[in-house]
């Protein structure tokens, strides 16, 4: 008893913890993954790949609107000058079109 009196309180009551307030990592038996674990996984992916094509969509959308409207400004501009708007919109564009590629390949 004289040894508990000098031990952590956390490990009075609870004898079970290592030193430091750790639990034993021998003890915990592993768990094998089991049917509803294995279904839970394949409907996250599931998720994960339905929401990954929504966002691809919506983009690959947007990259037709603004091709659209890009298309639209410069043949209404002439040809010695483009505006700043018909720039900065090609500009989306590479960067939209750029992210919608990368996110392809992975």
């Amino acid at each position: 008893m004289k040894a508990q009196k000098n031990m952590d309180p956390l490990q009075q009551k609870n004898p079970t913890t290592q030193p430091g307030g750790s639990l034993p990592s021998d003890d915990i038996p592993s768990i094998p993954d089991s049917p509803v674990s294995a279904a839970m996984k394949e409907e996250r992916v599931r998720a994960i790949n339905d929401d990954r094509h929504k966002r691809l969509e919506d983009d690959v959308a947007r990259l037709q609107s603004l091709t659209s409207e890009l298309k639209a400004d410069v043949d209404k501009s002439n040809k010695d000058e483009l505006s700043l708007d018909v720039i900065r919109k090609a500009a989306e564009i590479e960067k939209l079109a750029h992210d919608v590629q990368s996110r392809m390949k992975n």
